[in-house]
């Protein structure tokens, strides 16, 4: 990932707050295990920075590679499990949302955490934090069947609740929806694939987001999946475009009976 030009740049791109910013901190360090998952630190940072170019804050050093390597492989003890949160030169507590975003969605990506429930519960978490800022890791695709997460902008969100649901459904709306993204890229459907990144799978149950309206014949354990979609995007979701999209989650024998938007 590229540096900003300038901290004019980095402050105009802003929109997830330091409020928000120190809550999803607070949530990963009461994570168990650490934040680079399966990966070691300079593995996982460098995917998304160029740590042979960042500068050394240790005047033996060079880099900041070379301080990685010093003080958390050599002496792990130097420094703090979650040094990276407050490190200027990564630029997660004051920087562009992107560099956030692409922290988080590096977070849970199958190949740091391919445990398929662990990385939604914490995708589920990470998007109650970032909801109300206007921003929601989606799966955009999947990598040998587990959901990979994009970071989208989304309409800014009220107060969450989570779904009050005891069994393990909630967990394999991601796994559904990274595999009926690659079905239809199998198809050619690349059209509705796009936009198929731009929605959220979520369950529809009495008590949680959605309220039954009185007479509709559902108890407490009726529930469907639904898929939403920003209101300025409706006009793009043609019948077409939402029958393919129903057709493959249906056919992947995973969704539950689902309501179309």
């Amino acid at each position: 990932m590229t540096e900003p030009d300038d901290s004019r740049a980095s402050q105009s791109r802003q929109r997830i707050t330091a409020l928000t910013r120190r809550h999803v901190f607070d949530y990963l360090r009461g994570e168990d295990g650490p934040w680079s998952g399966r990966l070691g630190e300079t593995e996982f940072l460098e995917s998304l920075y160029d740590l042979d170019r960042l500068p050394s804050t240790d005047s033996r050093f060079t880099t900041a590679r070379d301080d990685i390597v010093q003080h958390r492989i050599t002496n792990p003890s130097d420094w703090p499990d979650d040094w990276v949160f407050k490190d200027p030169r990564f630029q997660l507590l004051d920087g562009p949302d992107e560099m956030l975003l692409a922290f988080l969605a590096r977070l849970v990506h199958p190949e740091v955490r391919p445990d398929v429930d662990e990385s939604s519960q914490q995708v589920d978490e990470l998007n109650r934090l970032l909801g109300p800022d206007g921003w929601s890791l989606c799966t955009f695709d999947s990598l040998s069947g587990r959901p990979i997460y994009t970071p989208v902008h989304t309409q800014a969100t009220g107060p969450l609740v989570s779904l009050p649901i005891d069994d393990d459904d909630t967990s394999k709306l991601d796994l559904v929806l990274g595999q009926t993204y690659g079905l239809l890229a199998r198809d050619g459907e690349d059209a509705t694939r796009d936009l198929l990144r731009l929605t959220v799978l979520t369950l529809r149950r009495d008590g949680g987001f959605y309220h039954p309206m009185p007479g509709d014949a559902w108890s407490a354990e009726t529930y469907q999946a639904v898929l939403t979609v920003d209101h300025a995007l409706l006009p793009a979701f043609t019948k077409t475009a939402t029958d393919a999209i129903w057709q493959r989650l249906e056919s992947d024998g995973q969704a539950p009976p689902s309501d179309r938007p």
